[in-house]
């Protein structure tokens, strides 16, 4: 066995019940509660509408023709 494999298999995972996320290092509970709330608008402005689920569904239940004319007048 190598050495690293053995240093490997050693190593005890630190758990100190604490969930880490990555990109988040925050110090204080307001500034990730201003965080929290910068992800809640920025899913909002993706999040489709009901006539966009609705459209979507129908595409996806379309033919293939179908489909297609869709795409071109899309494009333009």
């Amino acid at each position: 066995m190598q050495d690293w494999q053995m240093d490997w298999q050693h190593e005890e995972p630190e758990d100190d019940g604490q969930l880490e996320l990555p990109g988040i290092a925050l110090d204080r509970s307001d500034e990730l509660l201003e965080s929290l709330g910068e992800l809640e608008q920025r899913l909002e402005q993706v999040r489709l509408t009901a006539e966009e689920v609705e459209l979507l569904r129908r595409f996806r239940r379309s033919d293939a023709n179908n489909r297609r004319m869709v795409m071109r007048l899309l494009a333009g």
